[in-house]
């Protein structure tokens, strides 16, 4: 009887600490801030939550939306001013967010979540310019790049700096405006776009030689910094200079009117100078907004699965190609219900900056 009760009393050996996988899949789910304060619990965990692979699965789990210092103007096109009201939005990716100053050439890298921002070498002073801001969560690499347009010079430029390596920034590419000076001058994914992982833009331009044109679209991988010409095959469209280029699924596309039907060609692999082996046609004869035919008036901005948008005006127009029908919507508010939707991160660039005090991350 007594060895019995020895033997009950005996202690059972139980490991106290969870497997690594466990403490992962638990952090995971946590807020941006609860994570910023558990880096100090350990050295492991100062690493886990460094590591780009756990990074991209807490951005994937968890959301947040932006401070109410955040608002909307409207000014010929949508843009969003920031917690100083003297910074507007330019672009977000992964969490991270792109402003300018309203009033010089200021421009600033800020993570809302973690209220931390690295401050970026003036850019050009031009007449306008197009900003965007990539990072690539497989490999930690953050860059900045800008199209600027100089009408005195009649020309259009690219600029790019990366990140914790540049100084300055880096001219990438110049030319003419020609048909950049219509404003169909850059192809670029959306300003609110997730992870760029494939990031490029496209600048389509016309090419006289004597009686004979050609469309050539140049295509600059941001990442490889190569550039690509593709030429549009001779005899796919008849009248060049009325054609209107947009993005199809994030390639550039061209497309014209013919005869009441809208004829699209993709090119599906520019590094491959590959375009689509056959039109897409879109039928725009019935298509009206408030009495007005789209194809008078059409400003083709992208297509997205089933999903043809124009703009016109502060109007976003969405047409679906498979049901045959159109949705309205204010550019504006449709741009705010995006950005209430960017998730967090936990993503801190070097010498990234509290915004509180300015205590270097």
């Amino acid at each position: 009887m007594m060895r019995y009760y020895q033997r009950r009393q005996r202690p059972t050996q139980v490991s106290s600490e969870l497997p690594l996988e466990i403490i992962v899949e638990i952090l995971s789910w946590l807020p941006v801030l609860s994570l910023l304060r558990f880096k100090c619990v350990c050295k492991q965990w100062f690493l886990l939550l460094q590591d780009y692979k756990f990074i991209a699965k807490h951005r994937d789990r968890t959301c947040y939306t932006l401070p109410p210092s955040y608002h909307c103007e409207w000014d010929k096109k949508p843009f969003v001013t920031v917690c100083d009201e003297n910074f507007m939005l330019k672009c977000c990716c992964s969490g991270l967010s792109l402003e300018k100053s309203t009033t010089s050439q200021v421009c600033r890298i800020r993570n809302p979540a973690t209220r931390k921002m690295l401050y970026l070498p003036d850019a050009q002073v031009c007449d306008a310019e197009f900003m965007d801001l990539g990072f690539n969560l497989l490999t930690g690499e953050c860059k900045v790049s800008c199209v600027y347009f100089n009408r005195a010079q009649k020309e259009v430029g690219v600029e790019v700096i990366t990140v914790g390596k540049d100084e300055t920034w880096r001219p990438l590419y110049k030319q003419n405006q020609n048909w950049l000076q219509r404003g169909k001058a850059v192809l670029t994914q959306s300003c609110c776009g997730e992870d760029k992982v494939e990031w490029a833009l496209h600048l389509p331009e016309i090419i006289t030689e004597g009686h004979d044109m050609c469309l050539q679209i140049h295509s600059l991988d941001l990442w490889s910094e190569c550039l690509t010409t593709t030429t549009l095959p001779q005899g796919v469209f008849v009248d060049l200079e009325n054609l209107r280029t947009f993005l199809w699924d994030n390639r550039p596309a061209v497309a014209d009117i013919v005869g009441g039907d809208l004829h699209i060609l993709v090119l599906v692999d520019f590094k491959e100078h590959k375009w689509s082996q056959n039109k897409i046609i879109v039928p725009l004869k019935n298509l009206k907004v408030d009495n007005t035919i789209l194809m008078d008036e059409i400003v083709l901005k992208r297509a997205c699965s089933n999903t043809l948008e124009f703009q016109g005006g502060s109007q976003l127009i969405s047409y679906d190609m498979e049901k045959k029908t159109l949705m309205v919507f204010d550019s504006l508010e449709l741009l705010k219900k995006r950005i209430a939707l960017l998730k967090s991160t936990l993503i801190s660039l070097k010498e990234m900056r509290s915004e509180i005090n300015g205590v270097q991350d």
